[in-house]
Parts: structure tokens; sequence; C-alpha cells
């Protein structure tokens, strides 16, 4: 057998997100982007963001499988920082179920593609839980438990 290949997973998450809770939103992330198989997610280095709010978290990822997609490594606050006033205050509204609006997927895949979409066990498109949290954490900066 030969080496197992490590692969690197870049989350844009709130900046005081614990060790654990980091570790959780990266494994949902990848079950939600449909990677399986992956084993020893380990937190690699946090880095300061536009944002205080903000923190990128990087990950490291192992598989076995050879066919294994990389998730896109999407910066939300990229994402964030091009949208306006307007678009902004929408979106803060996406904080519970993730399901949006014809409109807002319009915008989403306009500004950041189609890869800042998860597909939900209905098949409808949906945002990540990893950008809900994000969105949270704007909209109400004094939450702590980023969950």
């Amino acid at each position: 057998m030969g080496e197992v290949p490590s692969i690197r997973l870049t989350l844009d998450l709130p900046a005081f997100c614990s060790h654990d809770v980091a570790l959780e939103h990266a494994s949902t992330e990848l079950g939600e982007r449909g990677i399986a198989g992956w084993e020893r997610l380990e937190l690699r280095t946090t880095s300061p963001t536009r944002s205080p709010l903000i923190r990128r978290f990087t990950f490291t990822y192992w598989t076995h499988q050879a066919d294994t997609r990389v998730p896109e490594n999407i910066s939300y606050v990229k994402l964030w920082s091009r949208l306006g006033p307007t678009e902004r205050a929408k979106l803060l509204t996406l904080t519970g179920g993730g399901r949006p609006t014809t409109t807002i997927l319009r915008l989403l895949t306009t500004v950041a593609g189609s890869a800042i979409l998860v597909t939900g066990p209905d098949g409808t498109p949906r945002l990540p839980r990893t950008f809900r949290v994000f969105l949270r954490t704007f909209a109400d900066p004094k939450r702590d438990d980023h969950r």
C-alpha cells in the first residue's frame, strides 16, 4: 500500500471557536459536501481575516479513496466583501434552516459560484452549516456558542 494522501480544507469560522467546535464544523462540512472515507481530521492553523469576528481555520484530513473530491476552499469573508449592505441584510435572515429563496440562490451563485451551496437530503440547494454559522456571527456578534 502507498502513502495515504492528505487533503487540506479551509473554512472561515467565528474567531472564538474552540478547537473541538472547529473540528465539528469541518467534519460537518465534509459530510455536507459528500466527502466520505476520510480520517484523522486535524486543525492545522488559524489566521486572521478582514473581520475581527472571523478567523480562517485550516484543517488536514486523510483519505484512502483515490477519487475523493476536494471541497472548494470558499472564503466566506471574500464573498461577504463582494456584497452590498442590502444583499448582506437579506443573507442575515437565512441563518435558520439554510433554504435560500430563488433570489438569494441567484445572488450567491453569481457572486461565489455554485460551490457555495450544498445539496440537502431532499435534493434542493441550501447553505452549508458553516456558512450559516458565519452569518449568525455577523447577525449576533455577542453569541459565543457558534454552533
